[in-house]
């Protein structure tokens, strides 16, 4: 699923949830109704366990406290009980205050932990998410979404906001609500004061009251009627009311409505006309109930003249359609919204503008408009000078359902209520595009080379300065100095036209040489530097020197023929730990490239001391590797491996050691990458075969080991791509007179990746020969069953990591048990490695492992160290083999 389905996935479940936040809680007068629903939908939006409401409030003494005033759990298992209170320590105090400025705060490990000790009553916290519902000094409402199966990010706090927002206006009319039942309960406590309420009112109130009997004649009526009707009560007494008002006979029926209007809840308005006293036709707004006074049945008319209302509604229409199309002319967007910044309105433009529908843009929908980049800056700047009663300003990018982006400037103003509060905002959508297109186009010739389009040197020495800066946080950083050699000659001999073209085409070559991150610069003339930043280790700079070498050697087409230059490059690093400014690095650059020249151009110099004496020690472990075959310092070391089952010995993993003259006995880590790098792998790995071969030979010879034993031989990933590896292999196993089902290959499944087809083309006619293929360090890849499948595996060796702690780690017992299904089932023997105690093996006889090697059998050692130990008695028994 693309981030753009993803996205317009979530928007989708959102709007959702605040539909059915205002379906379900239309009506409602319980807080805590209100909410459960929004914490129910919370929960289901971020994938929570289990959520809560904190009342954050002050105490007489001025301390914060916290009260629990509902909860929700989305898991059964988890139960979070509601009421409990808890203060505010000082330690806690800041997280609060930073909550109340912040839409939405993920609590980190170290608050959440206090939290945790201080509210016992909490189920078990991983992580939290706090959302204030209300603001204010004194009593802040939050949210508290706890234990997501994903990470919580303040983005989806930004997110739910309009979901946030109508939970706090369906709170503040509950409340309303709340304080109007008391009071009418107050008012309605006796009907004698309603009585005397209502006769009040009908004395009082400017709306025209005729009180009906059940033959629907007039037996009261108060001055408004006797003024809108031009007849005195007496005039109108008992007088039919179809006389004055024509109204349908189903709304005059007595005993004709439902409860709900005998206890005095009034009809829908009705549109009707009436009649005065001197025959005049009034069109009146007219309001009935019924109820009984005195134990009769009576029926309340209630009526006003809706004749100015009538005019005044056609002239509102009429303003309002002159507003529309005033709107749709204007040369901007304009956008409404109520409340809770749903959309009211919007106008052509803005739609045109935006690139959706009015339907797309109805309820929360106007929001998708805006650039993901630009929109919680935008909204959260919006929301808080709308809140405050300010104007907003401000600058975005929208995006349309092309995906192109424009730039705009959005002007909102806030609109109130007669009452002052707030109710949503007004706001306009103006093209800024040129504007910003303009100051793009000086930043680029501000900041750009003209000719190369590269950056040029202000530009350059910014980012310089700002890596520097970084240096501790992300990495070392990088710098080449490079100088094009050549290219002077080139630039007098075929002219100005010719240069710039080979710059253009330097350019070129450079930028495809470097990461997208990396910087690349023309400073002047024929000279660039390059910025490297987060570097892990010096290697990688000589890296991109290699390439840059490399794509200089090419042939330049200028004027129809071929032009060759090089390049010097100087090496200089800024490391952590050192300050380094960038004058002085921009020295230490240019001095390493002046070495370069020296040197004979066409290369690279380092600097830095610190990375120089490690590339030193790289280049003469590289020197001295070229010369340690031939001298003799290279050796086979021996490790054996024995069946699990009666410790039997069943055959030996060669093993590449190099003596070295001055530092000693050298890791394989070591230099074994510098093989591959250097291409000496192919040479050493056949005076490996040599040598291994020979010596399993020697052993058969003298009877040391059973005829069926097999030595085993490391090949890495670079030899397949020696097209004389099983030719080696072959001509090894054939001096040494062996059959081929005494060899085994190991290799990694590395291997099995890269070459894909060549290796398994290789595997192939080694299995020909007899040759047993292993999959060595099985586990610790990618480890793809498909191998297993795809290629002629014959063993699977565990990795040592999986075997050291077998018998107390239950994933590394569980994964060693899969393995070893997964190989009686394919029909391959399985190797444990890295067997050190009698407890493992113990444990690898009871899970039916095939073979096993280690230091429980052998530290790995020379030729004849081990022939020592194959020669005492009983040495086919591996326990004879231990080094003691």
């Amino acid at each position: 699923m693309s981030d753009t389905d993803h996205n317009r996935r979530k928007d989708t479940e959102l709007r959702a949830a605040v539909n059915r936040i205002h379906q379900s809680l239309r009506g409602m007068d319980n807080a805590q109704k209100v909410y459960e629903h929004t914490l129910f939908e919370l929960c289901q939006l971020s994938q929570s366990e289990f959520a809560f409401v904190l009342l954050k409030g002050v105490t007489i003494a001025g301390h914060g406290d916290l009260r629990c005033i509902a909860t929700f759990s989305a898991n059964e298992s988890v139960c979070c009980p509601q009421g409990w209170t808890t203060k505010i320590t000082e330690g806690l105090q800041p997280l609060f205050n930073a909550i109340a400025l912040n839409r939405g705060t993920v609590i980190d490990h170290h608050c959440l932990k206090q939290l945790q000790e201080q509210v016992s009553e909490l189920p078990k916290l991983e992580q939290l998410l706090c959302i204030p519902v209300a603001e204010g000094s004194q009593a802040m409402q939050l949210i508290c979404l706890a234990n997501s199966s994903i990470p919580y990010h303040t983005d989806f706090a930004r997110r739910v906001w309009p979901l946030i927002t109508i939970c706090a206006s369906l709170l503040r009319v509950v409340d309303n609500r709340n304080l109007e039942s008391l009071e009418q309960k107050r008012l309605l406590l006796s009907q004698d004061t309603w009585r005397e309420n209502f006769n009040r009112l009908e004395l009082l109130l400017p709306l025209g009251i005729i009180t009906l009997n059940r033959d629907l004649r007039i037996i009261r009526v108060n001055p408004a009627a006797e003024n809108l009707f031009d007849s005195s009560a007496e005039e109108l007494h008992l007088r039919p009311v179809s006389q004055l008002i024509q109204l349908p006979s189903s709304v005059l029926a007595p005993g004709s409505r439902p409860q709900r209007e005998l206890d005095g809840e009034p009809i829908a308005m009705l549109e009707v006309d009436g009649r005065n006293a001197q025959g005049n036709t009034i069109r009146l707004q007219a309001f009935t109930f019924q109820y009984e006074e005195y134990g009769q049945p009576r029926i309340s008319l209630m009526v006003r003249d809706n004749s100015e209302i009538t005019v005044a509604k056609r002239e509102h229409n009429k303003e309002l359609l002159r507003f529309r199309t005033l709107s749709d002319l204007a040369p901007m967007g304009i956008l409404q919204t109520t409340g809770d910044w749903s959309t009211e309105y919007v106008n052509s433009r803005w739609l045109d503008m935006t690139g959706i529908t009015a339907q797309q843009a109805a309820g929360m929908g106007w929001l998708k408009m805006i650039y993901h980049e630009d929109a919680e800056t935008t909204l959260k700047s919006m929301h808080s000078a709308l809140s405050n009663g300010k104007e907003y300003k401000g600058d975005l990018r929208i995006q349309n359902h092309s995906g192109d982006l424009l730039w705009v400037a959005l002007t909102a103003r806030p609109l109130f209520t007669p009452e002052g509060a707030n109710n949503g905002f007004i706001a306009t959508l103006v093209d800024n595009s040129y504007h910003h297109e303009s100051k793009e186009k000086l930043r680029q010739l501000a900041e750009k080379d003209p000719l190369t389009g590269l950056a040029n040197r202000m530009l350059f020495l910014s980012r310089l300065e700002h890596a520097l800066e970084r240096v501790n946080r992300h990495g070392s950083v990088g710098l080449l100095a490079l100088d094009l050699d050549g290219f002077k000659n080139t630039n007098d001999t075929l002219g100005h036209e010719a240069g710039d073209k080979m710059l253009e085409e330097v350019a070129q070559r450079l930028k495809k040489c470097v990461r997208q991150e990396d910087t690349v610069a023309r400073v002047g003339g024929d000279e660039f530097f390059i910025l490297l930043e987060g570097l892990a280790e010096a290697s990688f700079a000589s890296t991109i020197c290699e390439k840059i070498l490399k794509a200089m050697q090419e042939p330049f087409e200028i004027q129809h023929q071929e032009v060759f230059i090089s390049t010097s490059i100087g090496i200089a690093f800024g490391v952590k730990g050192t300050k380094t400014s960038s004058k002085a690095i921009l020295k230490q650059a240019d001095l390493a490239l002046y070495r370069a020249k020296d040197a004979g151009r066409n290369n690279y110099q380092y600097y830095s001391p610190e990375l120089e004496r490690a590339s030193r020690r790289k280049l003469e472990l590289g020197n001295s590797l070229h010369r340690a075959m031939g001298r003799g310092e290279f050796e086979v070391y021996y490790q054996a491996q024995a069946r699990v089952s009666d410790n039997t010995i069943t055959g030996f993993e060669a093993l590449l050691r190099w003596q070295h003259p001055s530092d000693g006995l050298l890791p394989p880590d070591e230099f074994i990458p510098l093989l591959e790098e250097t291409g000496l792998i192919a040479p050493v790995s056949r005076w490996i075969f040599h040598v291994a071969f020979h010596q399993l030979r020697e052993w058969f010879d003298n009877a040391l080991v059973a005829n069926d034993c097999v030595m085993s031989v490391n090949v890495s990933p670079r030899q397949f791509r020696d097209p004389g590896l099983v030719s080696a292999i072959s001509s090894a196993l054939h001096d040494a007179k062996l059959e081929g089902q005494n060899i085994a290959i190991e290799l990694t499944e590395s291997a099995l990746i890269t070459e894909n087809l060549r290796t398994a083309d290789i595997l192939n006619e080694l299995k020909a020969l007899g040759i047993r293929i292993a999959l060595d360090d099985f586990g610790t890849g990618f480890s793809s069953l498909s191998y297993l499948k795809k290629f002629p595996i014959d063993i699977i060796k565990i990795d040592r990591s999986f075997i050291r702690e077998l018998i107390t780690d239950r994933e590394d017992r569980a994964i060693t048990e899969a393995v070893l299904v997964l190989g009686r089932t394919l029909g391959l023997e399985v190797v444990a490695e890295g067997v050190e105690t009698q407890d493992i093996l113990q444990c690898l006889r009871e899970l039916h492992c095939d073979m096993y090697q280690g230091y429980l059998l052998n530290v790995p050692t020379t030729a004849a160290q081990l022939m020592a130990l194959l020669s005492l008695p009983g040495s086919q028994d591996s326990t004879a083999c231990v080094d003691r």
